[in-house]
């Protein structure tokens, strides 16, 4: 159940690791926010880039502590990546004016650029290219998706009572001519499970007895999601998701119809006891292996880090979990720190599994396994991405259950709007159909830069580039005095704008990151060069007494003019109208850590854990 089968709280919120450098966490970016100094973002060729660099192995970058590059600089929605242009006053500009010419050092600072796709395949590059087009950075490009998104979608929406808020995580069947779907359907922060029938797959009827299974307002099982449906010799058998006092932890219950179920026992049905998923257990999928029922699950130790795990059962009521748990992590990027198995079954001569990856902004992957115990990516994951913006499934698409029929294979899902507004759609298989994508991500890491000297100050670091409203970069530095980079460097500001930032930081060695990310897979941002000025111990140092004429000319000029912005500055903000309401503050301070939010973030960037806003 996306809407709270990631956390342990009793708020509704999806599944949602952060990416090892600057982590990116998208959602809909609308195009009407897009900044007047953004070029235009470069549209998807036909061909497929090649990924350039040395490959990924950013893991190595730590999170959120000093010494690794800061996390959420590029936050859900990309209002970061938009607005922090917007925020930087004229009274922030003066100050700066004021700042580099008391740091004349400056006037003899040295320079590093990347600009060049030498430059950049000289340090290390993920999901990035750099050589299609000499002298740009960009996303690189993936294959085609295989799956099609059908017109009629959202193919059902909202309901009344108990299901009028959203409706979500659908598991389908298709018997006897018949499509029936179990579904989670919400209302405030209680959700319960509904059942409807189609003839077609795409024309649905919800059931007069909904909701068909109800949450135990005062039991372990509080909220449901999540359904998965099996149907053997002896009945239908569903699992499902339960929040409550015990965390998240799973559910089962009986029907001999699929319409009336029968809770079995009075507790959780599973729950993780190795350390991996003791904290909680979510989004069952099960499947029947002649006479073996095969249960994969997500689980995490307490840091709301899931995993996927797999356990086994005679009778679908005592499970053994597999001692080579978990299967697979979260390898951040767009999977962040969350991945949740929602559908796994053979395939050849192996097995597929589709999951959902992230939380702030989820999407569908694909692993394929010979075994079913070890899975490989899909090298054009995520295989289903978010909505282009304005579209229905903008913000999020989860938990992703296949069904074929004859020649017809379908994907039914999750899709989210903004703010939160959860629905049921389908996409149709239809390889070959589907133009070239970019990367939903990609990370720079550069190569370590030696000034020589210790006590360097790094003046300065400048980007330039191109985005639209649907993509982002966002570049930043750190400095230290270990030539391996270790908790003890200091990190510097992160930039979501092309320009120019003031640093002043010490140490001797230096090394840049950037990151780029789209919310359309048709565009992709552009990265053209970043310089940082440096000036080694006994050129940047001076005191104001060693201008020098020149130096004492230009401070002459330009401190007036700066105290004169600052005055006029003032001026206007006391004859700010009555009526013009102060801008709400634009983060929320995550509890469990301290980070800031942007408020629409249902979880904290950095730590994972939820944070409050708008119910999921």
């Amino acid at each position: 159940m996306r809407n709270f089968a990631c956390s342990s709280s009793s708020s509704k919120a999806s599944p949602r690791a952060e990416p090892p450098i600057i982590p990116i966490s998208v959602g809909a970016m609308a195009s009407d926010e897009n900044p007047s100094f953004n070029k235009d973002s470069v549209p998807a060729p036909t061909t497929e880039g090649r990924l350039g660099g040395r490959g990924p192995g950013l893991e190595r970058v730590g999170r959120g502590s000093k010494g690794s590059f800061p996390v959420g600089c590029l936050s859900h929605r990309g209002t970061v990546l938009r607005r922090a242009v917007g925020t930087i006053g004229t009274a922030t500009i003066a100050c700066a004016l004021l700042a580099s010419l008391c740091s004349v050092g400056a006037l003899a600072a040295l320079t590093v650029t990347w600009t060049t796709a030498a430059d950049f395949e000289g340090g290390t590059l993920y999901g990035l290219d750099a050589s299609s087009s000499p002298g740009q950075l960009r996303l690189a490009t993936v294959a085609p998706s295989p799956w099609v998104k059908h017109p009629l979608n959202p193919i059902l929406g909202p309901g009344s009572g108990w299901e009028a808020d959203w409706v979500d995580s659908p598991s389908v069947l298709y018997e006897g001519g018949v499509y029936k779907m179990w579904y989670q359907g919400c209302i405030g922060a209680r959700c319960d499970i509904g059942y409807a029938t189609s003839p077609d797959g795409l024309n649905w009827t919800r059931s007069p007895s909904n909701p068909v299974l109800l949450a135990n307002a005062s039991g372990w099982d509080q909220t449901l999601g999540n359904p998965t449906v099996v149907h053997d010799g002896t009945g239908y058998h569903m699992w499902y998701a339960g929040n409550g006092p015990l965390a998240i932890q799973i559910g089962y219950a009986t029907s001999p119809d699929g319409v009336v179920w029968t809770k079995v026992g009075s507790g959780p049905n599973f729950m993780g006891h190795q350390s991996w998923d003791s904290g909680a257990t979510s989004t069952p999928f099960v499947l029947k292996v002649g006479a073996t029922f095969v249960l994969y699950f997500s689980g995490h130790p307490g840091n709301f880090a899931y995993s996927i795990g797999r356990a086994t059962s005679s009778d679908g009521v005592n499970w053994t979990e597999d001692l080579a748990n978990p299967l697979m992590a979260p390898q951040g990027g767009w999977e962040e720190s969350r991945i949740h198995p929602t559908w796994v079954a053979p395939a050849g001569s192996g097995f597929e599994m589709y999951y959902t990856g992230g939380y702030n902004a989820p999407q569908i992957g694909r692993a394929a396994s010979v075994d079913g115990w070890n899975w490989t990516r899909d090298d054009a994951n995520p295989v289903l991405a978010l909505g282009t913006p304005g579209t229905w499934d903008q913000a999020g698409v989860a938990v992703a259950k296949v069904v074929t029929i004859g020649a017809t294979t379908r994907l039914y899902y999750g899709g989210e709007s903004w703010p939160g507004n959860w629905r049921i759609g389908v996409a149709d298989y239809s390889p070959g159909t589907s133009s070239t994508r970019y990367r939903p991500t990609g990370y720079f890491l550069s190569q370590v830069v030696d000034s020589g000297f210790r006590n360097t100050t790094w003046n300065s670091i400048d980007w330039s580039g191109s985005f639209s409203g649907a993509t982002g970069i966002a570049v930043s530095i750190r400095v230290g005095d270990t030539p391996v980079p270790d908790p003890s460097w200091s990190n510097g500001p992160v930039l979501t704008a092309p320009g120019s930032s003031i640093l002043q930081l010490s140490g001797r060695f230096a090394q840049v990151g950037a990151g780029l990310v789209t919310q359309n897979d048709s565009v992709t941002p552009v990265l053209d060069q970043i310089t940082v000025t440096y000036s080694p111990p006994g050129t940047g140092s001076q005191s104001v007494s060693d201008l020098g004429i020149l130096g004492w000319i230009v401070l002459a000029i330009v401190v007036p003019l700066a105290v004169g912005l600052m005055l006029i500055l003032l001026l206007v903000a006391r004859r700010r109208p009555a009526g013009v309401p102060t801008p709400p503050q634009a983060f929320l301070r995550c509890l469990a850590c301290g980070a800031a939010n942007p408020t629409y973030n249902r979880f904290c960037t950095n730590c994972g854990r939820p944070i409050g806003g708008p119910p999921r």
